[in-house]
C-alpha cells in the first residue's frame, strides 16, 4: 500500500526542522502543538503594579486549616523587557487580591514561585534538548506564584479579619499600594515604641510616596496593658546587633507613663533597670550623632532619641581585694548586705549544692537570722563553725554531719568575704529610693566582678525585683520598687535565667516564672538579652510574647521561637535586620532597625 504524502509543515516549524536538520514531515505533531501554544499566548494587559491573575493550575481553595491560592503571572510582550513583571515578583512580598463581589481585599504574602512547562513535553525531550539555548525563552514555561492570604480588610473599616471569602478565577492580584493597606493587612499599631520600618527580603517596603512605614510595638496607655509588660526577647548571634536593638528600643521606653492598675490608679513613668554584664550601657546618658535628615524623619515618626542625661545612673557592686569599676566617669559604689540572705538563701548556694545540702543551708540561715536579724556574713561564717550551737541539728538528724562538713567547706569560700558587707560601697537596701525611682535609668555594670560575685549581685538585685512585684514585701526597698512600673532588662540573660541544673537555678527560674505570669497587673515587664535562647529556663522563655530576632542558625531560631516561616531565611540575616513576632501585636513581620544608634554606643 502506498504511503501517504506528509502534510505540509507550518513555516514556524519549518525554521527549526531545517535548523535541526530534520527530513520535511519528520517533526511530531506534538512538537506542531507546542509550538502553537508558544507562538498564540497573548495575556491580557495588566498596570504596572498589577501581578497577575487568580489561576486553577491545579485547584483553588479556602478552608478553616488551609488554602490554596496560586497566581499566573504573565509576560509583557509589549515592554522593552518581557521578563520585567516576573523579575520584579519575590517570595515574601505582600499582594492585595480585591474580591469585586464584595468590598473586602485579601491581604497576603507569596510563599512560593514556580515554573511549569505549557504542554506535556519535558525539559528531557528530545526537541528540548536539541534547540539552542538561545532558541528558548520564558513563553515555553507558565510562571505561577502561591499566596499564603494573611487576613482580609476593606476601605473605611479600622480593623482586618480573617480570611472567609474565597476569590474568584481571573481575580487580578497586585502590589500592595498603600501605607494603610500594610497597616490594615498585618494589624499594625499606629503608635508605641518604635522597632524600625516593614521590610521583605531587607529592603523597606516601597509604596505610594515612598515613604518607610515605621513599625511600633503596641502601647495603649488608655486600655492600660502595654506590651512591654508581656515580656520581650531580644535574640540573635554575635556581631547581628543585639546590643544596638536593645539600645534604640530601651530608649522608647524613656519617660513613658502607665496607669498601675487595670482599674483607675497612678499614672507613673516606668522606671528602667539594666542589667549591663559588657558596660556599654552608661553610653545611653549621651547623645550619638545623627543626621539632621535622620533626626527630621524621626521627629515625624514619633521616634525618642538623644542621650538620657541625668535621668542616667551607674551603680557598681564593689568587690573586695582590690577589683574596682573603671567604666562610667560618675558612678555609685554599692554592696550586697548579707541581711538580704534572709530573703534569698539561693545566693550563697552556688552550683555545687545538691537538694540536701541546700535543706540544710536554708535551716542555718533561718537559725542565725532568728538571733540576729542584721546579721553579717562574717557573724553568719563564725555561727555556722559552732559545734555546740549546731550539735542540737546533728543529734535530731536533722543534718547530716557530712552535710554540715560540706557546707562549712562552701562557707569558708573567701568570694563571700569579698562580696557582702564591703565598707567602700552603700548597702544595696539603702540606695533603693535612688535606684528604684520613678522616670530613672539604673544601670549595673558587672564585667568588673570575677564570675561568683557577678553572679551574686546580679541575683541579688532581680530577686529584689521580682519578689517586691510579687509578694507585697513591707521592707522600704520592696514598697519603693512596686510604687512604679518597671522593665528590667537583663543582658546575657541566659547566664541568669539560665535551664534548671542546681537547686539555685531552680529558685531563681520559679521566681522569674511567677513574676512574669504577672508582669501586666503588678507593671512588671522583662526584656531578655541574648545570643543563647536556647539555654535560657523553657518556663522563663515561655512567658515572653514579643521576639525580636536577629540573624542566627536554624536551630537557635528554633529555640527562640521563630515564626515557621522565618526559620529558612533568618541565618542569612545581615546586622540590622530582624523578625518581630508578637502575637498581640501583629502579625509576624520582618523589619529593618535604623542603620544607627539613638544614643551613644
Amino acid at each position: 500500500m502506498p504511503k501517504k504524502p506528509a502534510s505540509p509543515l507550518d513555516p514556524k516549524l519549518a525554521d527549526i526542522a531545517s535548523e535541526l536538520n530534520w527530513p520535511q514531515g519528520k517533526a511530531s505533531a506534538l512538537d506542531k502543538i507546542r509550538l502553537e501554544k508558544v507562538e498564540g499566548i497573548s495575556p491580557p494587559s495588566l498596570k504596572a503594579e498589577e501581578i497577575g491573575r487568580v489561576a486553577i493550575p491545579r485547584e483553588l481553595f479556602l478552608s478553616r486549616t488551609q488554602s490554596h491560592i496560586e497566581i499566573y503571572i504573565p509576560l509583557a510582550p509589549g515592554e522593552a523587557d518581557p521578563n520585567q513583571r516576573r523579575n520584579q515578583v519575590a517570595v515574601g512580598d505582600y499582594v492585595v487580591i480585591p474580591l469585586g463581589y464584595r468590598p473586602e481585599k485579601i491581604f497576603g504574602v507569596i510563599g512560593q514561585l514556580q515554573y511549569t512547562k505549557r504542554n506535556a513535553l519535558d525539559d528531557t525531550s528530545e526537541v528540548h534538548a536539541l534547540v539552542q539555548a538561545d532558541k528558548l525563552d520564558e513563553q515555553e514555561y507558565i510562571q505561577t506564584a502561591l499566596v499564603e492570604p494573611i487576613s482580609m480588610f476593606k476601605d473605611g473599616d479600622p480593623k482586618a479579619q480573617e480570611v472567609r471569602y474565597i476569590p474568584k478565577p481571573n481575580a487580578i492580584a497586585r502590589k500592595v499600594a498603600s501605607e494603610e493597606e500594610v497597616k490594615l493587612g498585618l494589624s499594625l499599631p499606629d503608635e508605641g515604641a518604635f522597632l524600625g520600618y516593614v521590610s521583605v527580603g531587607g529592603e523597606k517596603i516601597s509604596v505610594q510616596g515612598g515613604f518607610p512605614i515605621p513599625y511600633y510595638l503596641r502601647d495603649d496607655v488608655d486600655k492600660g496593658d502595654p506590651l512591654i509588660f508581656t515580656h520581650t526577647l531580644i535574640a540573635g548571634m554575635s556581631g547581628r546587633g543585639k546590643t544596638f536593638t536593645a539600645k534604640n528600643f530601651l530608649r522608647q521606653l524613656v519617660g513613658r507613663r502607665h496607669v498601675l492598675e487595670r482599674k483607675g490608679g497612678a499614672n507613673r513613668e516606668v522606671n528602667l533597670i539594666i542589667i549591663d554584664p559588657d558596660n556599654e550601657y552608661h553610653l545611653m546618658s549621651e547623645d550619638g550623632y545623627l543626621d539632621p535628615q535622620d533626626r527630621q524623619a524621626l521627629l515625624g515618626q514619633r521616634v525618642q532619641f538623644g542621650g538620657i542625661g541625668s535621668k542616667l545612673r551607674v551603680f557598681d557592686a564593689v568587690e573586695g581585694g582590690g577589683v574596682r569599676y573603671s567604666g562610667a566617669k560618675t558612678h555609685t559604689p554599692f554592696t550586697i548586705p548579707f541581711a538580704l540572705v534572709s530573703q534569698f538563701k539561693y545566693l550563697i548556694a552556688g552550683g555545687e549544692l545538691n537538694e540536701a545540702q541546700y535543706d540544710a543551708l536554708v535551716r542555718l540561715v533561718d537559725a542565725f537570722f532568728r538571733g540576729s536579724p542584721a546579721g553579717t556574713y562574717a557573724q553568719f561564717k563564725a555561727f555556722i563553725h559552732q559545734d555546740e550551737q549546731l550539735l542540737p541539728f546533728i543529734e535530731s538528724g536533722t543534718i547530716h554531719e557530712g552535710t554540715l562538713k560540706a557546707l562549712r567547706r562552701r562557707v569558708d569560700r573567701g568570694i563571700f568575704d569579698h562580696v557582702f558587707d564591703q565598707p567602700q560601697g552603700a548597702p544595696l537596701t539603702q540606695l533603693c529610693m535612688e535606684i528604684f525611682a520613678e522616670g530613672m535609668v539604673s544601670v549595673f555594670p558587672t564585667d568588673h566582678l570575677s564570675p561568683e560575685a557577678e553572679r551574686v549581685v546580679v541575683l541579688a538585685v532581680m530577686s529584689m525585683i521580682a519578689d517586691a512585684k510579687t509578694r507585697g514585701l513591707e521592707a522600704e526597698w520592696a514598697q519603693q520598687i512596686a510604687r512604679h512600673p518597671l522593665v528590667l532588662a537583663v543582658d546575657e540573660a541566659h547566664n541568669y535565667l539560665a535551664r534548671a541544673e542546681t537547686q539555685q537555678d531552680r529558685e531563681i527560674n520559679e521566681k522569674f516564672i511567677a513574676a512574669a505570669k504577672q508582669g501586666r497587673k503588678n507593671r512588671l515587664g522583662l526584656v531578655l538579652i541574648t545570643q543563647n535562647p536556647q539555654d535560657i529556663h523553657e518556663g522563663v522563655l515561655s512567658q515572653v510574647s514579643n521576639r525580636i530576632l536577629l540573624g542566627m542558625e536554624r536551630k537557635m531560631a528554633e529555640a527562640a521561637g521563630a515564626p515557621a516561616e522565618f526559620l529558612k531565611s533568618l541565618p542569612y540575616f545581615e546586622k540590622g535586620r530582624l523578625v518581630v513576632h508578637s502575637p498581640d501585636n501583629s502579625q509576624p513581620v520582618e523589619i529593618i532597625g535604623l542603620h544607627f544608634c539613638l544614643v551613644k554606643h
